[in-house]
Protein backbone atom coordinates (compact mmCIF):
# COMPACT_ATOMS: atom_id res chain seq x y z
CA UNK A 1 0.00 0.00 0.00
CA UNK A 2 1.13 3.93 -1.10
CA UNK A 3 2.36 5.96 1.95
CA UNK A 4 1.26 9.49 2.06
CA UNK A 5 4.50 11.41 1.23
CA UNK A 6 5.33 13.53 4.26
CA UNK A 7 9.03 15.43 2.86
CA UNK A 8 7.26 19.06 2.06
CA UNK A 9 8.17 19.91 -1.19
CA UNK A 10 8.04 23.12 -3.80
CA UNK A 11 4.63 22.67 -6.64
CA UNK A 12 4.18 25.20 -9.35
CA UNK A 13 1.04 24.92 -11.06
CA UNK A 14 0.67 26.93 -14.28
CA UNK A 15 -3.33 28.01 -14.37
CA UNK A 16 -5.99 29.29 -11.52
CA UNK A 17 -8.93 27.44 -13.25
CA UNK A 18 -11.05 24.72 -11.10
CA UNK A 19 -8.48 22.03 -12.05
CA UNK A 20 -5.72 24.15 -10.60
CA UNK A 21 -6.88 25.26 -7.71
CA UNK A 22 -8.79 22.10 -6.79
CA UNK A 23 -5.08 20.70 -6.56
CA UNK A 24 -3.07 23.42 -5.10
CA UNK A 25 -6.04 23.22 -2.33
CA UNK A 26 -5.05 19.73 -1.82
CA UNK A 27 -1.30 20.07 -2.07
CA UNK A 28 -1.43 23.00 -0.05
CA UNK A 29 -3.44 21.29 3.04
CA UNK A 30 -1.15 18.36 3.30
CA UNK A 31 1.94 20.74 3.66
CA UNK A 32 3.04 21.32 0.23
CA UNK A 33 4.67 25.07 -0.83
CA UNK A 34 2.49 25.49 -3.73
CA UNK A 35 2.72 28.47 -6.15
CA UNK A 36 -0.32 29.61 -8.78
CA UNK A 37 0.93 31.33 -12.07
CA UNK A 38 -2.05 32.69 -13.94
CA UNK A 39 -1.55 34.57 -17.19
CA UNK A 40 -5.14 36.57 -16.43
CA UNK A 41 -6.37 39.10 -14.06
CA UNK A 42 -7.22 36.65 -11.72
CA UNK A 43 -8.54 33.32 -10.84
CA UNK A 44 -11.21 31.13 -12.24
CA UNK A 45 -10.71 30.30 -15.72
CA UNK A 46 -13.81 29.66 -17.38
CA UNK A 47 -15.87 30.09 -14.21
CA UNK A 48 -15.78 33.45 -14.88
CA UNK A 49 -17.72 36.70 -14.27
CA UNK A 50 -17.74 39.85 -15.97
CA UNK A 51 -18.59 42.69 -13.80
CA UNK A 52 -18.71 46.44 -13.51
CA UNK A 53 -20.25 48.89 -10.39
CA UNK A 54 -23.58 48.30 -12.03
CA UNK A 55 -24.24 44.79 -13.31
CA UNK A 56 -22.39 41.78 -13.47
CA UNK A 57 -23.21 38.49 -15.83
CA UNK A 58 -21.89 34.73 -15.25
CA UNK A 59 -20.20 34.53 -18.93
CA UNK A 60 -18.22 31.03 -18.90
CA UNK A 61 -19.99 28.53 -16.96
CA UNK A 62 -23.33 28.94 -15.85
CA UNK A 63 -23.95 26.30 -13.23
CA UNK A 64 -22.50 22.93 -12.24
CA UNK A 65 -24.08 19.93 -10.96
CA UNK A 66 -22.40 17.24 -8.00
CA UNK A 67 -22.68 13.48 -9.19
CA UNK A 68 -19.81 12.24 -7.77
CA UNK A 69 -19.84 11.41 -3.60
CA UNK A 70 -16.74 13.04 -3.32
CA UNK A 71 -17.95 16.11 -5.45
CA UNK A 72 -21.34 16.07 -3.45
CA UNK A 73 -19.43 16.28 -0.29
CA UNK A 74 -17.28 19.20 -1.46
CA UNK A 75 -20.31 21.18 -3.27
CA UNK A 76 -21.65 20.88 0.21
CA UNK A 77 -18.29 22.36 2.31
CA UNK A 78 -18.46 25.15 -0.15
CA UNK A 79 -22.55 25.61 0.42
CA UNK A 80 -21.55 25.78 4.26
CA UNK A 81 -18.35 28.16 3.98
CA UNK A 82 -21.10 30.94 1.66
CA UNK A 83 -19.37 30.19 -1.27
CA UNK A 84 -21.85 28.24 -3.30
CA UNK A 85 -25.47 27.55 -3.58
CA UNK A 86 -28.51 26.42 -4.89
CA UNK A 87 -29.68 27.43 -7.95
CA UNK A 88 -33.42 27.66 -7.57
CA UNK A 89 -34.17 29.22 -11.41
CA UNK A 90 -36.75 28.34 -13.71
CA UNK A 91 -35.37 25.91 -16.17
CA UNK A 92 -36.69 25.04 -19.63
CA UNK A 93 -36.08 23.68 -23.06
CA UNK A 94 -36.76 24.84 -26.38
CA UNK A 95 -36.55 22.11 -29.56
CA UNK A 96 -36.13 24.31 -32.34
CA UNK A 97 -36.46 21.45 -34.54
CA UNK A 98 -40.02 20.53 -33.22
CA UNK A 99 -42.30 22.64 -35.79
CA UNK A 100 -44.69 23.58 -33.41
CA UNK A 101 -42.14 25.20 -31.31
CA UNK A 102 -41.72 27.80 -34.26
CA UNK A 103 -44.07 30.62 -34.26
CA UNK A 104 -44.23 32.72 -38.09
CA UNK A 105 -41.37 34.60 -37.19
CA UNK A 106 -39.21 32.06 -35.01
CA UNK A 107 -39.86 30.54 -31.70
CA UNK A 108 -43.04 30.51 -30.27
CA UNK A 109 -42.59 33.21 -26.54
CA UNK A 110 -46.25 31.50 -25.27
CA UNK A 111 -44.91 29.42 -21.92
CA UNK A 112 -46.52 26.18 -23.21
CA UNK A 113 -43.56 26.04 -25.87
CA UNK A 114 -41.12 25.98 -23.10
CA UNK A 115 -40.86 22.61 -21.44
CA UNK A 116 -39.30 22.44 -17.88
CA UNK A 117 -36.68 20.09 -17.87
CA UNK A 118 -36.91 17.60 -15.01
CA UNK A 119 -35.54 19.03 -11.38
CA UNK A 120 -32.12 18.57 -11.35
CA UNK A 121 -30.23 20.03 -8.40
CA UNK A 122 -27.90 23.13 -9.82
CA UNK A 123 -25.20 24.96 -8.21
CA UNK A 124 -23.43 28.43 -8.73
CA UNK A 125 -20.40 30.34 -7.07
CA UNK A 126 -21.91 32.88 -4.61
CA UNK A 127 -22.36 35.92 -5.09
CA UNK A 128 -20.84 35.21 -8.22
CA UNK A 129 -19.36 32.17 -10.69
CA UNK A 130 -15.55 33.37 -9.74
CA UNK A 131 -15.93 33.11 -5.55
CA UNK A 132 -15.05 29.16 -5.42
CA UNK A 133 -12.20 29.57 -6.91
CA UNK A 134 -10.60 32.99 -5.57
CA UNK A 135 -11.41 31.35 -2.09
CA UNK A 136 -9.97 28.29 -2.65
CA UNK A 137 -6.51 29.76 -3.72
CA UNK A 138 -6.86 33.37 -1.20
CA UNK A 139 -4.49 31.58 1.33
CA UNK A 140 -1.86 30.38 -1.41
CA UNK A 141 0.76 32.49 -3.13
CA UNK A 142 -1.12 33.48 -6.41
CA UNK A 143 1.10 35.18 -9.10
CA UNK A 144 -1.57 36.90 -11.54
CA UNK A 145 -0.82 38.66 -15.41
CA UNK A 146 2.17 36.36 -15.20
CA UNK A 147 2.53 34.08 -18.80
CA UNK A 148 4.62 31.23 -18.06
CA UNK A 149 6.49 30.93 -21.39
CA UNK A 150 9.66 28.52 -21.27
CA UNK A 151 9.55 25.29 -18.46
CA UNK A 152 13.12 23.70 -18.13
CA UNK A 153 13.89 20.42 -15.88
CA UNK A 154 17.48 21.66 -14.26
CA UNK A 155 19.31 19.28 -11.38
CA UNK A 156 15.84 17.76 -10.88
CA UNK A 157 13.98 21.22 -10.52
CA UNK A 158 11.74 23.37 -12.63
CA UNK A 159 13.42 26.70 -13.51
CA UNK A 160 10.51 28.24 -15.24
CA UNK A 161 10.14 31.62 -17.20
CA UNK A 162 7.38 34.08 -17.85
CA UNK A 163 6.91 36.42 -20.61
CA UNK A 164 6.48 39.48 -18.32
CA UNK A 165 9.24 38.78 -15.92
CA UNK A 166 11.96 37.00 -17.45
CA UNK A 167 13.58 33.65 -15.70
CA UNK A 168 12.11 33.13 -12.33
CA UNK A 169 14.12 33.16 -9.05
CA UNK A 170 12.60 30.29 -7.31
CA UNK A 171 12.97 27.20 -8.93
CA UNK A 172 10.77 23.86 -7.73
CA UNK A 173 10.62 20.08 -7.32
CA UNK A 174 7.15 19.94 -9.22
CA UNK A 175 5.64 21.15 -11.92
CA UNK A 176 1.40 21.14 -12.61
CA UNK A 177 0.54 22.21 -16.02
CA UNK A 178 -3.59 22.77 -15.72
CA UNK A 179 -4.19 25.21 -18.86
CA UNK A 180 -6.14 23.76 -22.12
CA UNK A 181 -4.43 21.53 -24.02
CA UNK A 182 -4.03 23.66 -26.87
CA UNK A 183 -1.58 26.10 -24.83
CA UNK A 184 0.26 23.06 -23.93
CA UNK A 185 1.99 22.56 -27.59
CA UNK A 186 4.89 24.74 -26.78
CA UNK A 187 5.86 22.41 -23.91
CA UNK A 188 5.48 19.34 -25.29
CA UNK A 189 9.42 18.59 -25.65
CA UNK A 190 9.25 17.56 -21.91
CA UNK A 191 6.30 15.48 -21.89
CA UNK A 192 7.07 11.58 -21.57
CA UNK A 193 6.48 10.10 -25.08
CA UNK A 194 3.31 8.39 -23.84
CA UNK A 195 1.36 11.13 -23.25
CA UNK A 196 1.27 12.18 -27.01
CA UNK A 197 -1.87 9.69 -27.86
CA UNK A 198 -4.02 10.95 -25.15
CA UNK A 199 -2.98 15.10 -26.31
CA UNK A 200 -3.53 14.54 -29.84
CA UNK A 201 -7.27 12.64 -29.31
CA UNK A 202 -8.24 16.05 -27.45
CA UNK A 203 -9.90 18.38 -30.13
CA UNK A 204 -11.14 22.07 -28.93
CA UNK A 205 -14.36 23.97 -30.40
CA UNK A 206 -14.69 27.73 -29.36
CA UNK A 207 -17.87 29.43 -27.74
CA UNK A 208 -19.03 32.55 -28.31
CA UNK A 209 -20.94 34.40 -25.38
CA UNK A 210 -22.91 37.27 -25.38
CA UNK A 211 -23.85 39.28 -21.77
CA UNK A 212 -27.23 41.97 -22.72
CA UNK A 213 -28.46 44.54 -20.41
CA UNK A 214 -31.59 45.44 -20.51
CA UNK A 215 -33.30 49.16 -18.32
CA UNK A 216 -36.24 46.71 -17.27
CA UNK A 217 -36.46 42.99 -15.78
CA UNK A 218 -37.07 40.60 -18.69
CA UNK A 219 -40.51 38.82 -18.24
CA UNK A 220 -40.11 35.23 -20.26
CA UNK A 221 -41.31 32.36 -18.48
CA UNK A 222 -37.90 30.51 -17.49
CA UNK A 223 -34.82 31.88 -15.76
CA UNK A 224 -31.98 29.50 -17.92
CA UNK A 225 -33.30 27.98 -21.68
CA UNK A 226 -31.44 25.18 -23.37
CA UNK A 227 -32.28 25.71 -27.53
CA UNK A 228 -31.81 22.51 -28.74
CA UNK A 229 -30.65 21.45 -31.98
CA UNK A 230 -30.30 21.01 -34.75
CA UNK A 231 -27.33 23.28 -35.27
CA UNK A 232 -28.09 23.74 -39.09
CA UNK A 233 -30.98 24.47 -41.65
CA UNK A 234 -33.67 27.24 -41.29
CA UNK A 235 -34.86 26.01 -38.16
CA UNK A 236 -31.69 26.57 -36.16
CA UNK A 237 -31.13 29.30 -33.56
CA UNK A 238 -28.19 30.93 -33.13
CA UNK A 239 -28.40 30.31 -28.97
CA UNK A 240 -27.63 27.16 -27.18
CA UNK A 241 -28.48 28.74 -24.07
CA UNK A 242 -29.53 31.85 -22.60
CA UNK A 243 -29.78 32.79 -18.50
CA UNK A 244 -31.06 35.52 -16.31
CA UNK A 245 -28.66 36.59 -13.84
CA UNK A 246 -30.36 38.07 -10.96
CA UNK A 247 -31.96 34.60 -10.78
CA UNK A 248 -28.58 32.98 -9.03
CA UNK A 249 -28.39 33.52 -5.37
CA UNK A 250 -26.40 36.51 -4.12
CA UNK A 251 -26.67 38.41 -7.68
CA UNK A 252 -27.18 42.37 -7.92
CA UNK A 253 -27.35 44.94 -9.90
CA UNK A 254 -28.61 46.00 -13.62
CA UNK A 255 -30.97 42.96 -15.26
CA UNK A 256 -28.17 40.95 -17.45
CA UNK A 257 -29.08 37.91 -19.36
CA UNK A 258 -25.81 35.65 -20.70
CA UNK A 259 -26.45 34.03 -24.44
CA UNK A 260 -24.11 31.16 -25.24
CA UNK A 261 -24.38 30.83 -29.13
CA UNK A 262 -24.73 27.17 -30.56
CA UNK A 263 -21.48 25.05 -32.37
CA UNK A 264 -22.60 25.53 -35.14
CA UNK A 265 -23.41 29.27 -35.11
CA UNK A 266 -19.82 29.92 -33.75
CA UNK A 267 -18.19 27.95 -36.17
CA UNK A 268 -19.42 29.65 -39.11
CA UNK A 269 -18.92 33.44 -37.51
CA UNK A 270 -15.27 32.18 -35.57
CA UNK A 271 -13.86 35.13 -36.56
CA UNK A 272 -16.56 37.59 -36.30
CA UNK A 273 -15.85 40.90 -34.04
CA UNK A 274 -17.59 41.12 -30.64
CA UNK A 275 -20.09 43.34 -32.17
CA UNK A 276 -21.23 41.71 -34.47
CA UNK A 277 -21.89 38.90 -32.32
CA UNK A 278 -23.38 40.90 -29.58
CA UNK A 279 -25.68 42.35 -31.93
CA UNK A 280 -25.97 38.40 -33.50
CA UNK A 281 -27.26 37.01 -30.43
CA UNK A 282 -29.54 40.00 -28.93
CA UNK A 283 -31.61 39.71 -32.40
CA UNK A 284 -31.53 36.00 -31.16
CA UNK A 285 -32.78 36.34 -27.96
CA UNK A 286 -35.33 38.89 -29.17
CA UNK A 287 -36.75 36.20 -31.21
CA UNK A 288 -37.76 34.24 -28.46
CA UNK A 289 -39.19 37.10 -26.76
CA UNK A 290 -37.23 39.53 -24.98
CA UNK A 291 -37.40 43.24 -25.63
CA UNK A 292 -34.22 44.92 -27.26
CA UNK A 293 -31.38 44.89 -24.77
CA UNK A 294 -30.38 48.19 -23.40
CA UNK A 295 -26.37 47.38 -24.52
CA UNK A 296 -24.60 43.98 -25.20
CA UNK A 297 -20.99 42.79 -25.33
CA UNK A 298 -19.78 38.94 -26.48
CA UNK A 299 -16.63 37.55 -26.02
CA UNK A 300 -15.26 34.26 -27.38
CA UNK A 301 -14.16 31.56 -25.68
CA UNK A 302 -11.68 30.15 -27.77
CA UNK A 303 -11.21 26.66 -25.64
CA UNK A 304 -14.61 26.15 -24.64
CA UNK A 305 -15.77 23.03 -25.47
CA UNK A 306 -13.27 19.63 -25.42
CA UNK A 307 -13.81 16.33 -27.41
CA UNK A 308 -12.07 13.29 -27.40
CA UNK A 309 -11.65 10.95 -30.28
CA UNK A 310 -10.78 8.18 -27.55
CA UNK A 311 -11.83 7.22 -24.01
CA UNK A 312 -9.09 8.72 -22.11
CA UNK A 313 -7.65 6.27 -19.63
CA UNK A 314 -7.08 8.99 -17.07
CA UNK A 315 -8.45 12.50 -15.64
CA UNK A 316 -4.82 13.19 -15.14
CA UNK A 317 -1.19 12.67 -16.68
CA UNK A 318 1.57 12.24 -13.95
CA UNK A 319 4.99 11.04 -14.87
CA UNK A 320 6.78 10.42 -11.48
CA UNK A 321 10.43 10.76 -13.02
CA UNK A 322 10.24 14.45 -14.04
CA UNK A 323 7.65 15.14 -11.18
CA UNK A 324 5.13 16.17 -13.71
CA UNK A 325 1.65 16.43 -13.98
CA UNK A 326 -1.02 17.80 -16.15
CA UNK A 327 -5.02 18.24 -15.10
CA UNK A 328 -7.77 19.69 -16.55
CA UNK A 329 -11.76 19.33 -17.49
CA UNK A 330 -10.57 18.64 -20.48
CA UNK A 331 -8.90 15.39 -20.15
CA UNK A 332 -12.43 14.03 -18.33
CA UNK A 333 -16.18 15.14 -18.74
CA UNK A 334 -15.70 18.54 -19.43
CA UNK A 335 -17.91 20.13 -16.17
CA UNK A 336 -16.70 21.72 -13.26
CA UNK A 337 -16.78 18.48 -11.79
CA UNK A 338 -14.64 17.10 -14.09
CA UNK A 339 -11.82 20.03 -13.56
CA UNK A 340 -12.13 19.57 -9.61
CA UNK A 341 -11.76 15.46 -10.10
CA UNK A 342 -8.88 15.96 -12.28
CA UNK A 343 -6.63 18.34 -10.12
CA UNK A 344 -7.74 16.76 -6.85
CA UNK A 345 -6.84 13.31 -8.03
CA UNK A 346 -3.80 14.45 -9.57
CA UNK A 347 -2.94 15.96 -6.17
CA UNK A 348 -3.31 12.79 -4.28
CA UNK A 349 -1.08 10.85 -6.95
CA UNK A 350 2.02 13.80 -5.92
CA UNK A 351 1.11 13.37 -2.46
CA UNK A 352 1.75 9.25 -2.30
CA UNK A 353 4.06 9.53 -4.92
CA UNK A 354 7.46 7.71 -3.69
CA UNK A 355 9.81 10.16 -5.12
Amino acid sequence: MATKKTTHRSVAIVGAGMAGASAAAALHHAGHKVTLFEKSRGPSGRMSTRRTDDWQADHGAQYFTAKSAAFQAEVEVWCQKGWAAPWQGRIAKLDVSNASSLGAEGPSTEASRFEPTPPTPRFVGTPRMTSIVAAMVAPLTLNTQTTINNAQRVNDQWQLHSKEHGKLQETFDTLIWAIPRPQLAPFEASFPSQWQQVLNSIEFAACWAAMAGFEEPVNLPFDGLFVGRPDDGPAASPLSWAARTLSKPGRTGQETWTLHASYGFTQKHLNDTPEAMAERLSQAFQALGAPAPAWAIAHRWLYALAESTQPPSANHLWDEETQLGVCGDWLTSGRVEGAWQSGSQLASKLLYSPK
